[in-house]
């Protein structure tokens, strides 16, 4: 989808109608897997499976306290998947430009740069992964928990300090709120009805076939 103001309101009524019921989750799926045909746009796999396993522990971890674990499973996969979606087709600047166009260029702005700034940070995080990762087969080391904790440690810790910086330049450039930004989008009939299609195949299963779910 070419309009990220369609892009985005498809993926936020596809994430809460995954989180209101099973049946939601999997008429997200089933809009997922066609608009996915139209884009190559999607998280590696092996970016992909990490997430799904805290996903799964943590339904292990609900079906043993008695809650409905499968339910919760299939649901924060495919909202999971939505997500990874929505950050490989977003394009450098389009969150900037929807916030402006939504809420103006004061509030909108520092809206959009925290959501670009984050973007950004995700994706450095992702290349630094990448890198972590060929230096230790280099190596020969196999990844554990004792290699995996330290490394996240350092992600953070230097993320932290990565934002500290751009504050700091912000500051000494002169920004104290607000910005011009002049958003301008393509909108096709196609992208109209696949966002129509996001609440028909979404929201409408998880509203009239709402089952009983456990938040974890």
């Amino acid at each position: 989808m070419q309009d990220p103001r369609l892009r985005f309101l498809s993926i936020a009524v596809l994430s809460l109608a995954s989180f209101l019921s099973v049946w939601g989750a999997l008429g997200a799926l089933v809009w997922l897997v066609v608009a996915r045909r139209r884009t190559d746009a999607m998280l590696q796999p092996r970016v992909l499976l990490p997430l799904f396993a805290m996903v799964g522990l943590t339904a292990l971890v609900s079906a043993w306290g008695g809650g409905n674990g499968l339910s919760y499973f299939i649901r924060m996969s495919v909202i999971l998947l939505l997500a990874a979606w929505a950050y490989a087709a977003t394009a450098e600047g389009e969150a900037l430009a929807v916030a402006v166009w939504a809420f103006g260029n004061r509030a909108g702005f520092d809206i959009g740069l925290i959501a670009e700034m984050g973007l950004a940070g995700l994706g450095i995080i992702r290349e630094e992964i990448e890198q972590v990762g060929l230096a230790m087969r280099l190596k020969g080391i196999r990844p554990g928990l004792r290699s995996i904790v330290p490394l996240a440690l350092n992600l953070v810790i230097t993320e932290i300090r990565r934002a500290d910086e751009i504050a700091r330049l912000l500051t000494v450039r002169g920004y104290t709120a607000g910005g011009v930004v002049c958003p301008r989008f393509q909108t096709s009939l196609n992208e109209i009805l696949a966002s129509i299609s996001a609440f028909l195949l979404g929201l409408l299963p998880a509203l009239l076939l709402r089952d009983v779910f456990i938040l974890v």
